[in-house]
């Protein structure tokens, strides 16, 4: 999904297809959907909230490269002509971004994790075996059908990759002030969800703090 700049945006936003959406830091698409609020030290409603529709959960699911421009194209065509459903969906994957983040740091988040559970459960079941012909006979491949579920499905089985693969281990949260954003840090040298942002304002506190 080709992006435009914005020079008047802060370093961490890009301009995608008329949408302000934040830059990708989390080494990991599932780790940058749960990015794409702000605040998670408040539960409550984010200070800033980058998907404020299905069009632009479409538009950041293609972003990330999980939907070519073509089919974002196709789901928010969908989406106009079904706008009840996929508001519907909107909300589905919002609460999924939830649950999820709950999961990754919380290790009492049952409840959550049960909801977690039950999404990936929808998405295995809509997933279909595709043949692929191969000079020795045929392979084969998971394809997802392309409906208003795709963004959510697609976000759910790669969580479920994430859970149970080793990167799990490797899942950190920015103790920036007002952050909580999570990022993949499998060297164990990463701090801040970013330099720019996080890191910076961490910086420029503590040089004031020394010259006070």
């Amino acid at each position: 999904m080709m992006a435009k700049p914005m020079s008047a945006l802060p370093s961490h936003l890009e301009l995608v297809q008329g949408v302000v959406l934040p830059k990708p830091v989390g080494a990991d698409p599932v780790l940058d959907f749960l990015n794409t609020r702000s605040d998670w030290t408040d539960r409550g409603p984010a200070r800033t909230e980058w998907l404020t529709s299905f069009e632009a959960l479409a538009i950041w699911t293609g972003y990330v490269g999980l939907l070519s421009d073509a089919g974002v194209f196709r789901l928010i065509e969908l989406a106009a002509g079904r706008p009840t459903d996929a508001a519907r969906r909107f909300e589905a994957a919002l609460e999924f971004r939830a649950d999820l983040y709950d999961v990754l740091t919380d290790s009492t988040a049952t409840s959550s994790f049960a909801a977690v559970e039950r999404v990936v459960a929808r998405a295995t079941a809509h997933r279909r075996l595709l043949p692929m012909p191969t000079l020795h006979g045929l392979s084969a491949n998971w394809d997802l059908p392309e409906d208003l579920n795709l963004p959510l499905d697609h976000l759910a089985l790669l969580a479920a990759d994430l859970l149970t693969g080793s990167s799990r281990a490797h899942v950190r949260r920015c103790p920036g002030d007002a952050c909580g954003w999570l990022f993949l840090d499998a060297r164990g040298r990463r701090r801040w969800c970013s330099m720019a942002t996080c890191g910076n304002r961490a910086k420029v506190r503590a040089h004031a703090a020394r010259t006070r």
